[in-house]
């Protein structure tokens, strides 16, 4: 799982979903637009918690892999830290996708409610990529082998990097989105 890219893909998403929110606002986008756009702030800052546990995550997901063989019970401490992190960025990201469906749902620009409804699937396809994500720090606490661990992280790590070409195909479609509508989505 490549969390360097993700990161700065969720940058640029998170730049241009404020764009699109101070756009829509400056072109009269529609009657609850002002209720859109809080509704978009609290989804943006349950992103940024996301976020953050995301990295913490990852970082103890990475020491717990690099802990040796030998002083197994004290990976699987590190584990279990994971997975509370990986449990409340997938808490967060659902939040986020939750806040963009409820803004999408109200009386605003049709593009504008286009945008959040990708950012809504986005966001929710990111969810369920933390939680297969913490499969792998699951499994070390569970597995009686190392070949049983293995074959169970080779197995999610190919979902995880499913999950994510799927969540990135949906940020480009929203970004593709305010390219294709500069009249709408403007900086």
């Amino acid at each position: 799982m490549n969390i360097n890219t993700r990161k700065m893909s969720s940058l640029i998403a998170l730049f241009l979903l404020v764009a699109v929110v101070w756009a829509c606002n400056k072109s009269g986008g529609g009657k609850e637009t002002e209720k859109a756009n809080k509704l978009v702030s609290e989804g943006n800052a349950a992103v940024e918690e996301a976020k953050k546990a995301v990295t913490d995550a990852e970082a103890k997901k990475a020491k717990m892999m690099a802990t040796p063989l030998s002083r197994l019970a004290e990976a699987r401490v590190i584990a279990a830290s994971a997975i509370v992190d990986y449990d409340k960025a997938n808490e967060k990201a659902k939040e986020a996708a939750s806040k963009y469906d409820e803004a999408s749902r109200l009386q605003i620009n049709e593009k504008f409610k286009e945008y959040l409804i990708l950012k809504t699937k986005e966001y929710n396809k990111r969810a369920e990529l933390v939680a297969a994500a913490k499969d792998t720090p699951q499994a070390l606490i569970e597995s009686a082998d190392r070949r049983s661990f293995a074959n169970r992280v080779t197995s999610n790590n190919a979902k995880v990097d499913a999950l994510g070409k799927e969540a990135t195909a949906l940020s480009d479609q929203a970004d593709k989105l305010v390219k294709d509508n500069p009249n709408i989505f403007k900086d």
